[in-house]
């Protein structure tokens, strides 16, 4: 596999690797902190899981006393700054002894080649505890060897419809039928505008974080029949962009902004805000992940009884809801700087151990790797709704990087388009893109172009890749493509 470069790394480095990437956090600093304590006796640890921060403070300090064990210190990150820090942390070496890739942007393989890990050193004993398929050459594993594994279920999405369960009764809802169609969604935005009292909306969103947008834009679009992931029809290899499905997910939205029941300040906020906002009893409905409540719950614990979730909305309540997902990349990491790798391996084989799993379900940040874990978890009922939800409607789909590893090569290679996707939907939202339909097609026509060049530099480098290696024209929606499928 090819080396990449420096600058490769950095040009890509800002880039979301999707709005599941987008999940809950805490807002910390993004500087590296400067007390470099990986020589001291101190694991560090980096994530994104705020819902879980209890949970792994916990976890840690029995760590500490346990024989071989070790102090951690614990950062939780926004993930809309630890791809920047993380970038920071490697290039000054003071990486965090485990982190996750959130923010980062390049896939595992392009990181593996510039040196980013240490493997895993993950027992007989952690595998068998793990579901089966759940270790992927080109994932989790790198020339047979495991660098990391997921440590939640694959089967989540962030296009719930959240509601406020006071708001929808006021308006004459049923909070035990929220709307399933694009226009259901709408009546009842503009049910709650009407009845909700003065200052109150039907819907909030958060326009300012564009990598949020883009990822809740394409599920909508999946959920009603785009044969898509990451933008790509999984069966000719080719960016859809401008396709209807996208379009018809894009007038939806626009139809609540011109309905006037979205949020007026909602160009302000970022996703953490919105659903702050929301809380208040600002605006009956709020597009979000499952880990929605685990925040709730953890810093937001007045409004918990107030809520209620319904699955994503569709143009045709009568069609299947199929959501595509790729095969989890993996949850935690291990630095290729650190000094405590056996150590730091003990540590992150525990989250593949059903206490661990059931724990981690316990704070509701998202469905755990196995059924059984749920169901001895103590959770929200909604938290069980939107599992429920996605056990219908989430499918694995074929991964270009799975097939082939050398996709990663041209994946590095490959610049930004501006304005991406997520930019392409504010700036329609706020009325600065007013021909997007052309837009689309422009931004589908780039990165195509762009996949092109990338190629043909990959190729030249000794790389194996050809745009045929996108292309699962068997692929069946709805199915699950799992490692047998590659065969």
């Amino acid at each position: 596999m090819s080396r990449f470069s420096r600058r490769q790394l950095m040009q890509l480095g800002g880039v979301l690797a999707g709005a599941a990437a987008l999940g809950a956090c805490d807002t910390r600093p993004s500087q590296v902190p400067t007390n470099d304590t990986r020589e001291t006796g101190t694991l560090r640890w980096w994530d994104q899981f705020e819902p879980n921060a209890e949970f792994e403070r916990e976890l840690f300090a029995k760590f500490a006393k346990e024989p071989g064990g070790m102090p951690v210190d614990y950062t939780v990150y926004n993930p809309v700054k630890m791809g920047q820090a993380l970038q920071l942390a490697q290039s000054s070496k003071q990486m965090p002894d485990v982190f996750t890739l959130v923010g980062v942007g390049l896939p595992p393989a392009a990181l593996v080649a510039q040196g980013w890990f240490s493997p895993l050193q993950l027992d007989d004993a952690h595998k068998a505890m793990l579901p089966e398929g759940s270790l992927i050459e080109g994932k989790s594993v790198f020339d047979g060897e495991v660098y990391t594994f997921p440590i939640q279920s694959y089967r989540k999405h962030d296009t719930l419809n959240w509601f406020n369960r006071e708001l929808f009764e006021k308006a004459g809802l049923e909070p035990e039928n929220p709307p399933k169609t694009y226009d259901e969604f709408r009546a009842a935005a503009r049910a709650i505008k009407k009845k909700g009292g003065e200052n109150v909306s039907g819907w909030i969103a958060p326009i300012q974080l564009t990598g949020r947008l883009a990822g809740q834009i394409e599920q909508l679009a999946m959920a009603a029949g785009s044969p898509t992931v990451g933008g790509i029809d999984i069966r000719t290899g080719e960016y859809a962009y401008h396709t209807q499905p996208f379009i018809d997910a894009i007038e939806f939205w626009l139809a609540l902004k011109k309905d006037g029941v979205l949020f007026p300040a909602s160009s302000s906020l970022d996703a953490r805000q919105a659903r702050a906002r929301w809380a208040t009893g600002v605006a009956g409905m709020f597009f979000d992940g499952q880990y929605c409540i685990g925040v709730l719950v953890s810093s937001l614990k007045q409004f918990v009884d107030k809520v209620g979730v319904g699955p994503i909305v569709v143009p045709d309540a009568s069609k299947p809801i199929v959501i595509n997902t790729l095969p989890q990349v993996g949850g935690f990491w291990i630095s290729a700087q650190s000094k405590y790798v056996e150590a730091a391996s003990r540590l992150v084989s525990k989250f593949a151990e059903p206490e661990v799993q059931v724990g981690l379900a316990s704070a509701m940040n998202a469905p755990p790797l196995k059924p059984e874990y749920l169901e001895k978890a103590d959770v929200h009922p909604t938290f069980r709704t939107a599992v429920d939800l996605f056990n219908q409607h989430v499918f694995t789909a074929p991964d270009a990087t799975v097939r082939n590893p050398a996709v990663a090569d041209v994946v590095a290679e490959m610049k930004p388009s501006r304005p991406d996707f997520g930019e392409i939907i504010q700036g329609i939202m706020t009325g600065d893109i007013t021909d997007w339909k052309a837009q689309l097609r422009k931004y589908s026509d780039s990165r195509s172009k762009e996949r092109e060049r990338a190629i043909g530099v990959a190729t030249k480098k000794g790389s194996k890749v050809s745009l045929d290696d996108w292309r699962f024209p068997d692929w069946q929606p709805g199915t699950e493509f799992g490692p047998e499928s590659y065969k």
